[in-house]
């Protein structure tokens, strides 16, 4: 049977999402352990994207093939049991053969947290956001990011998750929002699918804007394939918050 998974994680102590050959903690290769020593099979797990060392998720779909029976409504108790607190299972179902967690999907979201104008590093929450000195202009980081709407090539923010495989993603929304203290900032981008690196490199490329380090045409370069002044933001600010399928 085709068992799908949503699972959640604090990326903090993970070297991300794909197993490693030389055994160092991931988020694959715990899930995979957990199942087998519950199963007793071992399982190729597939996720909707591999986040990278650092990146926390809240709603990262998986799916695994099981060829004995076990009763699914048991197994997020089950296997949140052999975890630690850092990687649980929220929920579990039978799905279709059909179903693919990568290749099903229809849109993934995820959100990019800011700390901005605090003139020291901050303690709180401070491996899950990016503490950046300067009050930002999020007018500007707005104007920045509605460019980014649509179908482009964005090879100059990721490389796709297989080799020679194209660079063309379709942002399906994007918003730049404020909490009530005026301190918190959460850039949220919506689309059908996210290259290796793509989600950081836009919050690192609003970010510029907002310090206004960088005027709003640099965008249209950026979509135009230069990759001069762009870096990635932080990894412990970015979420994984949900996938559509």
């Amino acid at each position: 049977m085709n068992v799908k998974l949503v699972v959640e994680y604090d990326g903090t102590a993970f070297h991300g999402w794909q197993a490693q050959p030389d055994g160092t903690r991931t988020v694959q290769a715990t899930l995979a352990a957990a199942i087998g020593e519950l199963t007793g099979e071992t399982v190729s797990l597939i996720a909707a994207g591999r986040t990278d060392a650092g990146v926390h998720a809240l709603g990262q779909v998986v799916n695994f093939t099981l060829a004995g029976p076990f009763a699914i409504d048991r197994l997020p108790a089950a296997l949140n049991a052999r975890l630690d607190p850092d990687l649980v299972v929220r929920s579990a179902e039978v799905v279709p053969q059909a179903f693919h967690a990568r290749y099903s999907a229809r849109a993934r979201l995820y959100a990019y947290r800011i700390r901005q104008a605090l003139p020291t590093r901050g303690a709180y929450q401070r491996q899950y956001v990016w503490t950046v000195p300067d009050s930002l202009d999020l007018a500007a980081m707005r104007a920045a990011g509605s460019r980014l709407l649509g179908r482009h090539d964005f090879s100059a923010f990721g490389r796709s998750p297989r080799p020679g495989g194209h660079t063309m993603r379709e942002v399906l929304g994007l918003r730049v929002d404020l909490d009530a203290e005026a301190e918190w900032v959460t850039i949220l981008v919506r689309a059908d699918a996210f290259l290796y690196g793509m989600m950081r490199r836009i919050a690192g490329a609003l970010v510029e804007v907002g310090r206004r380090r960088r005027p709003l045409e640099w965008i249209d370069e950026l979509l135009d394939g230069s990759t001069a002044g762009l870096r990635p933001a932080p990894s412990q600010g970015l979420c994984q918050v949900g996938v559509e399928y």
